[in-house]
């Protein structure tokens, strides 16, 4: 009844079932998100709060209840824009439930809703640490790179999501990141910050990938001259290469690499396409049945 805008009479039925069973956690987290839903925030965070202490919480409860915070402090004349209770909600859970990428996602997005992009960024990076194979986080964290000029790893943390996600609006923004940071980082004026890897990557980029290759708009050539030639198991990105490694040992390397043309250059991808219709399918298959799972974390600093 709820889901069909009938909330009256679906939250007094859920509040019968909570009556016969005034334990259970799964009827009062409904009657909450009920209330929610129906533009009722405060009754919503009377049946959402103490719920943060039960046993069986789980990561959309903290996230309902940060959600209910943001509502009340909109009804408010003066909101507060420190927004702490919203945002203590998610801390919260994240004390309760640490390896649960969500709940970083949430809390980092709304650091950016205040303009904190560099407290946005440490929270993305510690779910990124905390909960290795959930990929929006490295997605977010992507688009702060990028926008704080630091290609390189805009590049690392776009392909990690790219390759983990099966989410067609995430691969699509991801694969353009991919681009957009590869022109910077495979270009001639790229300055690479002093760490070890951007100047081991630099060196070996300038020394022995230094060809002008346009094929398939993604740098075939500096890819496969990197895998070659760049020590990157000394670094937390490996993973990332590894990846590339097994894809160029089954013959997917270039049919993977358009996939990441597609959405930027449709046009080249056509062409590119009439002659490797079956490698491409046989990969988008593969790619179906293997996205990449993360056995370590990654480590940007």
């Amino acid at each position: 009844m709820i889901d069909e805008g009938e909330f009256e009479l679906g939250i007094k039925l859920l509040k019968k079932a909570r009556n016969l069973e005034p334990k259970d956690y799964d009827y009062a987290f409904e009657i909450g998100k009920a209330y929610l839903r129906n533009g009722n925030p405060k009754k919503a965070e009377k049946y959402l709060f103490d719920l943060q202490y039960h046993i069986n919480a789980q990561a959309d409860l903290y996230i309902a209840l940060s959600a209910c915070y943001a509502a009340l402090e909109e009804l408010k004349k003066a909101p507060n824009s420190e927004r702490k209770k919203e945002l203590d909600a998610l801390r919260y859970g994240i004390q309760r439930l640490p390896f649960d990428g969500i709940l970083y996602l949430e809390l980092g997005k709304k650091k950016l809703e205040m303009e904190d992009a560099v407290g946005g960024l440490a929270v993305f990076e510690s779910g990124i640490q905390n909960a290795p194979n959930f990929a929006e986080n490295y997605f977010w964290a992507a688009k702060i790179m990028i926008a704080s000029d630091n290609h390189l790893w805009a590049w690392f943390y776009a392909e990690t999501c790219f390759n983990m996600t099966d989410d067609d609006d995430l691969l699509r923004s991801s694969a353009i990141l991919i681009s957009n940071s590869l022109k910077v980082v495979f270009g001639k004026n790229w300055k690479a910050d002093p760490e070890k890897l951007d100047q081991d990557l630099k060196f070996i980029l300038s020394e022995k990938c230094n060809s002008d290759d346009s094929r398939l708009a993604l740098q075939f050539d500096k890819r496969k001259c990197l895998l070659e030639n760049w020590q990157h198991n000394s670094f937390t990105i490996a993973p990332l290469f590894q990846r590339m490694n097994e894809l160029e040992k089954l013959g997917f390397f270039k049919a993977y690499l358009a996939t990441i043309l597609h959405e930027n250059d449709k046009e080249k991808f056509l062409k590119w396409l009439p002659s490797n219709v079956k490698n491409f399918e046989n990969y988008r298959t593969w790619r179906y049945w293997n996205p990449m799972k993360l056995k370590q974390s990654i480590k940007r600093l």
